[in-house]
């Protein structure tokens, strides 16, 4: 094999490969609607390499270089940011449940309807159902 036939060799394998990726994109674009999982380890496949996070700010202050103790730097503001929202949708707030005094040691009271309105304003579209406008219930 001379070397002039090893480049058309070459040049028409990278040719059959960027064809038969083409045909594969265009398959994962058209079936991502009923198959994102194929789609998205696809994606995640092709990054080349894994992001690193930049060093962050506590709130005290303090640089945080670890990944743990970046994990804990963002768990503790995204702990701050729910517990002062509810995520129910804007201008409505959800059921009160029943809360009577001095039976702290007892199960709580849950009210049917409480929990139907829980339940019919979780959004589908989001990640573990978090609350938001949704269908009609």
């Amino acid at each position: 094999m001379t070397q002039e036939d090893y480049r058309g060799l070459t040049v028409s394998c990278t040719e059959e490969i960027r064809k038969a990726k083409t045909q594969l994109e265009l398959r994962l674009a058209t079936v991502i609607r009923d198959n994102k999982k194929c789609f998205y380890k696809y994606i995640n496949n092709k990054k080349r390499a894994k992001e690193s996070l930049h060093p962050l700010l506590d709130a005290r202050g303090n640089i945080a270089n670890k990944n743990e103790e970046k994990a804990e730097v963002l768990n503790a503001f995204f702990t701050s940011v729910f517990k002062s929202q509810t995520g129910y949708p804007q201008g409505s707030q959800p059921p009160v449940l029943e809360d009577k005094e001095g039976e702290q040691n007892k199960p709580p009271i849950i009210q049917q309807e409480a929990v139907n309105d829980l339940l019919c304003h979780l959004n589908i579209h989001n990640l573990q159902g978090q609350m938001g406008s949704t269908q009609e219930c």
